[in-house]
């Protein structure tokens, strides 16, 4: 439309503007179609199901952790602490998939690498599209995330008071050693492969790529 303009410019202003409609009607035929030509349904048909039924039977936990990588246990525990988020809502006259198929699905992804790990390959398994995939995972991640303040906050002042007694009273540290009450420990995830983006920083002492991740911890704590 705009090199229309350049090469071939309009003779009147009634013209440009009679174009200028024309060219908004295309453009929204556009937006609301999505698709110029017809598409054909892809079939779909998955296998993810099975989670549920391994779920049923104690002895079959083991299948459950191996596609899932989560004991039916936490699996129900995270889905109790993220099904009310409100962006697993919409007003849609299409309803969403169910809570506990999204979290499955980005659990499933979570746990899978290499070739195995592409969107088409998690797509086949779910039985759903490529787009789901992707939707479900950010959907679930945001609802996660949302759990931070829940789990992660400040100590306050009357709590590291409590650790420096028992520094003293159980260590006998007292003055200035009271204030190492705190402990860190950390491990790496290791990756896959070297990430494209700033790969050398992710390589590890231990010859291979990863993130660290180190947790704090305090004398006690339960």
């Amino acid at each position: 439309m705009l090199n229309r303009s350049i090469y071939t410019p309009f003779e009147s202003l009634e013209e440009a503007c009679i174009q200028f409609i024309l060219d908004l009607v295309t453009i929204l035929a556009i937006e609301e179609s999505r698709y110029l030509n017809s598409q054909l349904p892809v079939p779909k048909a998955g296998n993810l199901h099975l989670a549920w039924e391994f779920a049923q039977e104690l002895s079959h936990h083991d299948c459950f952790i191996s596609m899932l990588c989560v004991s039916p246990l936490v699996f129900n525990t995270i889905l109790t602490l993220i099904e009310d988020h409100p962006i697993f809502q919409n007003d849609s006259n299409h309803s969403q998939a169910s809570v506990e198929d999204q979290l499955a699905v980005t659990l499933f992804w979570m746990g899978r690498y290499g070739n195995g790990a592409s969107v088409e390959d998690i797509a086949w398994i779910a039985g759903i599209s490529e787009g789901s995939v992707l939707n479900y995972t950010e959907q679930c991640f945001t609802a996660i995330e949302a759990l931070h303040g829940l789990f992660v906050r400040q100590m306050t002042s009357a709590e590291k008071e409590v650790e420096k007694e028992w520094m003293d009273k159980e260590l006998g540290f007292k003055g200035l050693w009271q204030e190492g009450w705190l402990m860190y420990d950390g491990t790496i995830v290791v990756l896959y492969c070297k990430p494209r983006l700033n790969g050398d920083a992710y390589y590890t002492r231990k010859c291979n790529y990863g993130l660290n991740v180190q947790v704090r911890s305090y004398s006690t704590e339960k």
